[in-house]
């Protein structure tokens, strides 16, 4: 094959490369790149321009066959060179969202509330109302008294301290009940932020092609739905059994007053829809299944 010849095969790209390492203009048509390199003293390609464009074209087929990590081809292409699974997109979205929200879960003292309020009358001071409000964490419990709508007093203390000092009797209220719904549920988020954690770090890491090899590429399918399995049953669980202990199994005797707290009901709400988007398919199945069994109006 000639030299002219040899230089119609290449690219506009190579041509480029081939320039400007001799030094030369890259501006103009093919045409007119081959005819400056035909004049020119740069009839061999250096090494160096060999190995350049030898990676360009490299790049540019693995772009093109889809082989290049979801990351770097967006990196290099940007979006438009890529496919994106909007619900793949969403559930890690949701799921790097949850991640936070557990995190401010298990800090959070509003995951069960009780209050309690008695009013008197007096001959100087007329009616008096004393109150307490009682703020519930997963392992810690936070008391306030009011009297007559001024704060009193505030103290907080562990669940397990409330039980070992008979707090229960005290209080009127299962600080035995609360304390294990607290530990079941702890132990709930823990596993399900691990599990999301390891989605990430995973997700991310072969988005810029680590862990494309070995037994981690191999195991990559098992890996993650191990990990979405865990992260998603892990929560639903943990908040429907502090729902069902605390909510239902922790008596509250008059005048007190005791419920779920707003924490639980938010984390009831985000966990179905966590589970819900992950699941997208099999969710979407059981409404068209569940639909399917009431006759249309039409």
């Amino acid at each position: 094959m000639s030299q002219s010849d040899n230089l119609q095969s290449l690219t506009v790209a190579e041509l480029k490369v081939r320039l400007k390492d001799g030094g030369l203009a890259v501006s103009g048509k093919k045409a007119e790149l081959i005819a400056r390199l035909e004049k020119s003293t740069v009839l061999e390609m250096p090494k160096s321009v060999v190995l350049a464009a030898d990676k360009f074209v490299k790049s540019a087929k693995k772009s093109t066959e889809g082989k290049l990590p979801f990351l770097l081809a967006i990196k290099e292409g940007g979006m438009g060179d890529v496919e994106i699974d909007k619900w793949k997109a969403a559930s890690y979205g949701m799921a790097f969202f949850m991640f936070i929200m557990l995190i401010v879960g298990l800090n959070s003292m509003s995951w069960y509330s009780a209050s309690r309020e008695e009013a008197s009358e007096d001959s100087f001071f007329g009616t008096m109302t004393m109150s307490m409000e009682m703020s519930f964490g997963l392992s810690d419990i936070e008391m306030k008294a009011y009297f007559n709508g001024m704060v009193m007093g505030e103290q907080e203390a562990s669940l397990s301290d409330c039980v070992e000092e008979g707090g229960e009797e005290q209080m009127g209220i299962s600080c035995g009940t609360l304390s294990t719904a607290g530990t079941i549920n702890t132990i709930a988020i823990i596993l399900s932020m691990v599990a999301i954690l390891i989605l990430l770090t995973f997700t991310i890491g072969r988005g810029f092609g680590a862990f494309s090899t070995g037994v981690l590429d191999e195991k990559s399918e098992l890996i993650e739905k191990v990990s979405w399995i865990v992260a998603v049953i892990s929560i639903n669980i943990g908040v429907l059994l502090y729902g069902i202990i605390a909510g239902f199994m922790t008596d509250t005797e008059e005048p007190l007053e005791g419920g779920l707290g707003g924490m639980w009901w938010t984390m009831f709400l985000l966990s179905l829809i966590f589970a819900a988007i992950v699941y997208n398919e099999k969710t979407m199945a059981m409404f068209y299944s569940i639909k399917s069994k009431f006759p249309s109006k039409e």
